[in-house]
């Protein structure tokens, strides 16, 4: 259910009684201005311009063991996405621009095939930082150990057309 005074989250943020499970679980906690049951907190009391400015949501790691802890199935890691979405959507300068810089190369690459291909992800966000050597030592090592592709991954069947649908549900 759509809270009514944010249209734009997919989530009842009302639902949240602070128990802090969420926060309690998240492993990037201690790198939040705000934590995850006070991005909720703030959404619910209507002061969703604190959450849109709060580092918080650039951090998160979208890894959803706020939404696995939550007793009430609030999908924690949506909300972050869609004040992402809202926050790039009006404008709002981010306070943690290599993060977002990060956050479109990450987006663009899923876009291409479904999965990241880790070796472009990187190439292109570092180009974009403007550091096209950075980490680059760490590239062999990981390579050697099977945890880096010189390949892309093959695409998701069906993907595209599925991508489309639901980045543009008119046609």
């Amino acid at each position: 259910m759509v809270n009514s005074s944010f249209s734009y989250l997919h989530e009842n943020v009302s639902y949240c009684y602070q128990c802090s499970k969420c926060s309690a679980g998240c492993p990037v906690a201690e790198d939040m201005d705000l934590l995850p049951h006070q991005i909720i907190h703030s959404l619910a009391i209507g002061e969703d311009s604190e959450a849109l400015k709060s580092h918080t949501i650039w951090i998160c790691a979208g890894c959803y063991t706020c939404a696995v802890r939550c007793p009430n199935d609030i999908n924690i890691t949506s909300v972050m996405d869609d004040l992402r979405k809202k926050s790039i959507t009006s404008n709002l300068a981010c306070p943690k621009p290599e993060v977002l810089k990060f956050h479109q190369t990450f987006v663009k690459d899923i876009q291409r095939r479904g999965r990241v291909h880790e070796l472009r992800l990187m190439g292109e966000y570092n180009l974009k930082l403007g550091k096209p050597f950075n980490n680059v030592e760490l590239a062999p090592k990981m390579f050697l150990k099977g945890r880096l592709k010189i390949l892309p991954p093959k695409a998701i069947k069906g993907f595209k057309t599925w991508s489309k649908k639901l980045w543009n549900p008119k046609n």
